[in-house]
C-alpha cells in the first residue's frame, strides 16, 4: 500500500508525462515506424509498441515508473525490513532531485529503471532471475549509447551464473558485460532505417569550437580557413577569432541556432548531412582536436565543470513544466494539455527546490559518492552501485558538450540509494552482506 501511494502520487503529479523535444521526435518517429539514430532507436521501437495499447505517453511513463519504483525497493529489501524498504523507496522516488527527471518521457529514465531492475535481479538466488536481470541490462543499455559505462561495474561486480573460483566469476561476468553491451548496440543498428551521423553535425562541431577557443595565442586564416571553410561555415575571415568569441561553455546551441550561428546543419528530421560536409566536419576535427590536444583536454574539462554544476549559476537545471512543452507538437500527436491542481502545486515544489536549493547541483552527488567509498569495504554492492553512478558520470568528460542535470540523474539515483544502504546496515549491525543470497553460500 505505501508502494502504490508513492506510484499513485507520482503518476497524478507527471501524467500522462512530459515531452521535450527529443521526447516528440522519439514518439513522431515511433508513429512513422522510420527509425533514425539521433536517438536510440531501441526506445522508438518500444514506444510504438506501447503506443498502440495506450496512445501517448502514459504508456512509457509507466514502464520507466514502475520498474524503477519495483527496482528500488528490491534493493533496499536486502537491507531492510519490507515496510521500512517501502518507505525509503517511496521517499527516493519522490526525492525532487529524482522524480523531476523521471517525470519526463527520455532514454534516461527508462535506463535508470532498468538498471535497478537489473541490479536488484543480480542478488535472485534462482538463476532463471539471474537472467531476467542480464535482460534488465541489455534493455537498459540499448536505451542510451552511453549506458555501458554503468552496467560495467554492476554486472561484473555483482552478477554470477553459478558458485565458481573468483577467476571464473569475473571472467564470466566480463564476458556477460561484454555480450550484452555489442548485442544492445547491434540491436539500435539493426533498427536504424537511415544514419543521422548526429556526431558530425552536433558534437565534432562543438569540439571544434571549445578547442580553438582553448588555444593559446590566434591561429591564422590560412591554417584554419582550408579546414573550416569546407564546413560551410558561415564567416569568411577571422575564422580563430569568429570562433572563440561565440564559445559559450554552457551551451552550445547558439552555434546552430540564431541569426549570429556559425553552422546551418540538420539537427532533426529525417534528412541527414551531406557525405561530402560531414567528411570536411569530420576531417577538420581530427585536424584541430588532434593538433591541440592540450587545448581540447582544458576544453572537456570546463565542460565537466559545467555538468557538475561547480559555478554559481547551474546552466543545466532541467526541470520540466509543462508551459514550457510546444503547444502545436502536444496538439500534432493529440496530448493531453490540461493541467490539474495537484500538478501545479508539484510542478512549484519541485521548481523551488531546483532554483531555491543546492539539491539539483550533481557535484554534490559525485563528491558524496566518492567518500561513500571508503565505507563499501564488506559491501560489495553498495561499492558497484557508487562506482557504476562514478563512470557514468565521468563518462561525461568525454561525451557531453551541454550541462543537462539529466545526464547526472543515475549519479543522483545512486548515491541515495548507497546512504540508505549503508545507513540501514550499520543501524542493523550488519557489516558486510554477500553477493548473492544462494543458498550453497555463507
Amino acid at each position: 500500500m505505501i508502494l502504490a501511494a508513492a506510484w499513485v502520487v507520482f503518476m497524478l503529479v507527471a501524467y500522462p508525462g512530459l515531452m521535450t523535444m527529443d521526447s516528440f521526435d522519439q514518439l513522431e518517429e515511433a508513429r512513422a515506424g522510420f527509425f533514425t539514430d539521433s536517438h536510440p532507436p531501441a526506445m522508438a521501437a518500444l514506444w510504438s509498441v506501447m503506443d498502440r495499447v495506450c496512445s501517448g505517453p502514459f504508456g512509457m511513463l509507466a514502464i520507466q515508473g514502475t520498474a524503477f519504483l519495483v527496482g528500488i525497493y528490491w534493493i533496499l529489501r536486502r537491507a531492510m525490513e519490507p515496510r521500512s524498504a517501502a518507505i525509503v523507496a517511496s521517499i527516493v522516488f519522490l526525492f525532487p532531485p529524482v522524480s523531476a527527471t523521471m517525470m519526463a518521457i527520455w532514454k534516461d529514465c527508462l535506463m535508470a529503471g532498468f538498471l535497478v531492475l537489473g541490479f536488484a535481479g543480480c542478488f535472485d538466488p534462482r538463476r532463471w532471475v539471474r537472467v531476467l536481470a542480464l535482460v534488465s541490462f541489455f534493455v537498459a543499455t540499448a536505451m542510451r549509447y552511453n549506458a555501458f559505462a554503468a552496467t560495467l561495474p554492476l554486472i561484473v561486480l555483482c552478477w554470477q551464473w553459478r558458485e565458481l573460483p573468483w577467476l571464473k566469476r569475473y571472467a564470466l561476468a566480463l564476458a556477460a558485460w561484454f555480450a550484452i553491451t555489442i548485442a544492445a548496440y547491434g540491436v539500435n543498428m539493426l533498427l536504424t532505417d537511415r544514419q543521422m551521423h548526429f556526431w558530425a553535425s552536433t558534437y565534432a562541431l562543438s569540439d571544434i569550437t571549445g578547442t580553438l577557443a582553448h588555444v593559446d595565442g590566434s591561429l591564422p586564416d590560412t591554417e584554419l580557413g582550408p579546414l573550416l571553410v569546407p564546413t560551410d561555415i558561415r564567416v569568411d575571415h577571422d575564422f580563430h577569432a569568429a570562433v572563440r568569441a561565440k564559445y559559450r561553455p554552457e551551451t552550445f546551441n547558439h552555434l546552430l541556432a540564431g541569426e549570429g550561428r556559425l553552422w546551418t546543419v540538420p539537427i532533426s528530421g529525417t534528412t541527414p548531412m551531406p557525405a561530402a560536409r560531414r567528411e570536411a566536419i569530420e576531417h577538420a576535427w581530427r585536424e584541430i582536436v588532434g593538433g591541440h590536444l592540450g587545448a581540447y583536454v582544458r576544453y572537456r574539462f570546463t565542460c565537466f565543470g559545467e555538468v557538475l554544476g561547480i559555478h554559481p549559476k547551474f546552466q543545466g537545471l532541467t526541470v520540466v513544466n509543462r508551459t514550457a512543452q510546444v503547444p502545436e507538437r502536444l496538439a500534432a500527436n493529440h496530448i493531453s494539455t490540461t493541467t490539474l491542481p495537484l500538478q501545479r502545486t508539484g510542478e512549484r515544489v519541485l521548481v523551488f527546490c531546483a532554483r531555491k536549493t543546492f539539491l539539483f547541483r550533481p557535484w554534490m552527488y559525485f563528491s558524496l559518492a566518492l567518500l561513500l567509498l571508503r565505507f563499501t569495504r564488506g559491501h560489495r554492492d553498495v561499492f558497484a552501485l557508487l562506482a557504476s553512478g562514478i563512470l557514468m558520470e565521468l563518462s561525461l568528460l568525454a561525451l557531453a558538450v551541454t550541462p543537462d542535470y539529466r545526464y547526472s540523474h543515475w549519479l543522483v539515483v545512486c548515491t541515495c540509494l548507497a546512504v540508505a544502504l549503508l545507513i540501514a546496515r550499520r543501524a542493523r549491525g550488519i557489516q558486510a552482506m554477500p553477493t548473492i543470497a544462494c543458498p550453497t553460500m555463507q
